[in-house]
Parts: structure tokens; C-alpha cells; sequence
């Protein structure tokens, strides 16, 4: 059985890049497959897309929902911003409601 390559690469665009994944030997089959999209990183769910989407063409693992370890892409505040008092009391009201279920967790 012959075994392919799966070739990917990058190009930076206007606002983005352009990921384009080549494969020699698609299932196996000795058949070429190659795949080209777009991302827009005019947003931050385009941008962790790209991510996610990059890291699973790669082949790593990230664990899922039932993991002890699981890697997930998040967004969340810098270390210097400076958010207004509606999104600290949006974060609090998250934050309980976390904690919430932490604690119904650890009682059963």
C-alpha cells in the first residue's frame, strides 16, 4: 500500500489568508484531493475558526467535552483592558453561575 502526503499551506491575503491543503493519496486511493479556503479575519469567530480548523488538518488532538483535559480556544479580556461596569457585572453573573454548577457537581 502506498503511502501519500498531505501538504498544507498558507498565504497571507488583503485581510486573511488563504489555507490550501493538497493530498496525493486521498483514502488511500492513490487519488490527488486538494482544498482551498478563505479566512476573513475581519472577526474573532473567523479568526478562531482558522485556528481550530489549522489545528485539526494538522492532525494534534484537543480532547472533548468528557476530557479532563481539553484545549479550547477562548476569548477573553487582555490583561489591560479596561472593561466598562456592564461587562464586569456580565462576567460576575457568569462567573456564579459557574460556580454554581462547580458546587453542584462536587455534591452529587
Amino acid at each position: 500500500m502506498r503511502e501519500g502526503m498531505q501538504e498544507i499551506k498558507i498565504k497571507l491575503a488583503d485581510n486573511g489568508v488563504i489555507k490550501t491543503i493538497i493530498d496525493d493519496n486521498i483514502n488511500g486511493g492513490g487519488e490527488e484531493y486538494e482544498s482551498t479556503n478563505v479566512y476573513e479575519f475581519n472577526s474573532t469567530p473567523n479568526k478562531i475558526k482558522f485556528i481550530e480548523e489549522l489545528s485539526i488538518d494538522l492532525g494534534l488532538e484537543f480532547g472533548n467535552s468528557k476530557s479532563k483535559d481539553q484545549i479550547q480556544v477562548k476569548v477573553g479580556w487582555g490583561n489591560d483592558y479596561l472593561p466598562t461596569q456592564k461587562e464586569i457585572d456580565f462576567k460576575i453573573k457568569n462567573l456564579k453561575v459557574q460556580i454554581e454548577h462547580l458546587e453542584k457537581t462536587k455534591n452529587g
